[in-house]
C-alpha cells in the first residue's frame, strides 16, 4: 500500500494520505477477480465474504474484474465527490469515477445504469449504480484505484477489496421491513410513502395519467410513459418479486425468496415519499423536502 503524499514541484500526480475505502462496491454476493477454478464454466461462483478472492490486477489490466449479476447494486466505496459519469470509448462502458478526500479516485466501468451525476457528494455504501456488460461481452465490475485519477498509474486494488468484502454481506442499506405499516397520510394521486408495497402488477400513476410505474410479473420495476419504458430497476428474470416504498426512505425490489435485488440508496430518511411526477421524473424525495434520489426521466 502505497503511502500518502501529495504533488511534488514537478507535477507528478500524487495523494495526501492512503485511500479511504471502507465499503465493498458490490452490495451483494460476488467473486474478486477471474479465474478459471471458481469461473471456469462461464458462470462465476459468487458468495460473501468472496472464498474464491484473487488479484487479475497486473499488466495491460489496469484493475480488478468483480463478478456478480445483471442489475447487481454498486455503491461507493467511500465517502467522496463524484468526478466524471459517462462513456469514453467502445471498450469502457459506462463508467463512474468517485474521488475520496485524500485524493484516490474509484473507478467503475462497464455499468447497466448510473444513478449519480458529477458534482454528486456520496457517502459510503451510497447506491452509484448497477453491475452491466456496457463495453464488453460478460456482465462484471471494472474496478481500479488511482492517485488523483490517473487511470494507468493505479494500484493493485487486492488488498482493499479483500478487507471490504465482508462488508456487502451485511444488512447495509438494504433492511427487509417486517410487515406492512398503515400509512395514515391523504392519499394522493402518483404519490406513495410510510410502508407501501407493489407486488405483481401494482401500478402508480402519475396525476396527469401520461406515466405509469409498474411492478411487473417478470420482477422488473419500470416506469413507462405511453408503454414505452423510461426507466427500470433492471431485475427482470425474477418472478414473484415486489417492490417497497420502505419506512426508513428506502426504495426496494426483493426477490420471491425475500432477497433484496435492487434498492434506491436512500435508507436514513424516514418520512420520504415516492413520487411519479407530470415530467416523467420519478423521484424520492426527504420529509423536509430534497431530492433523495431520481430516475432522470424528466423533461417528457
Amino acid at each position: 500500500m502505497p503511502e500518502g503524499f501529495a504533488l511534488d514541484d514537478d507535477g507528478f500526480v500524487r495523494t495526501t494520505c492512503e485511500p479511504l475505502m471502507d465499503t465493498f462496491p458490490v452490495a451483494d454476493v460476488h467473486n474478486i477477480g477471474y479465474d478459471a477454478a471458481s469461473c471456469g464454466t462461464g458462470t462465476c461462483e459468487t458468495s460473501c465474504p468472496d472464498a474464491h478472492a484473487n488479484s487479475d490486477w497486473g499488466g495491460a489490466h489496469h484493475g480488478i474484474d468483480v463478478f456478480a449479476y445483471q442489475g447487481a447494486p454498486l455503491v461507493a466505496v467511500a465517502d467522496g465527490e463524484v468526478r466524471r459519469v459517462g462513456v469514453v470509448s467502445a471498450t469502457s462502458g459506462l463508467r463512474v469515477r468517485i474521488r475520496d478526500a485524500c485524493g484516490w479516485e474509484y473507478y467503475y466501468g462497464h455499468l447497466d445504469q448510473a444513478f449519480v451525476q458529477p458534482g454528486d457528494i456520496v457517502r459510503a455504501g451510497d447506491l452509484i449504480g448497477t453491475m452491466g456488460r456496457t463495453g464488453t461481452a460478460s456482465t462484471h465490475l471494472h474496478f481500479n484505484v488511482s492517485p488523483e485519477g490517473a487511470y494507468y498509474d493505479d494500484i493493485d486494488p487486492f488488498p482493499l477489496l479483500q478487507a471490504t468484502s465482508g462488508s456487502a454481506c451485511d444488512d447495509g442499506p438494504v433492511v427487509e421491513p417486517e410487515g406492512p405499516e398503515e400509512d395514515d397520510s391523504p392519499p394522493t394521486c402518483g404519490t406513495i410513502g410510510g410502508t407501501t408495497w407493489l407486488e405483481a402488477d401494482d401500478t402508480l400513476w402519475s396525476c396527469d395519467g401520461r406515466f405509469v410505474l409498474v411492478m411487473q410479473q417478470d420482477g422488473n420495476l419500470v416506469l413507462y410513459m405511453d408503454e414505452v419504458p423510461l426507466w427500470h430497476s433492471g431485475t427482470h428474470g425474477h418472478p414473484g418479486s415486489r417492490a417497497v416504498m420502505q419506512g426508513d426512505g428506502n426504495l426496494v425490489v426483493y426477490g420471491a425468496s425475500g432477497a433484496p435485488l435492487w434498492h434506491a440508496g436512500t435508507h436514513g430518511h424516514p418520512g420520504a415519499r415516492l413520487d411519479v411526477q407530470d415530467d416523467g421524473n420519478l423521484v424520492i424525495t426527504g420529509a423536509q423536502g430534497g431530492v433523495l434520489w431520481h430516475s432522470g426521466t424528466w423533461g417528457h
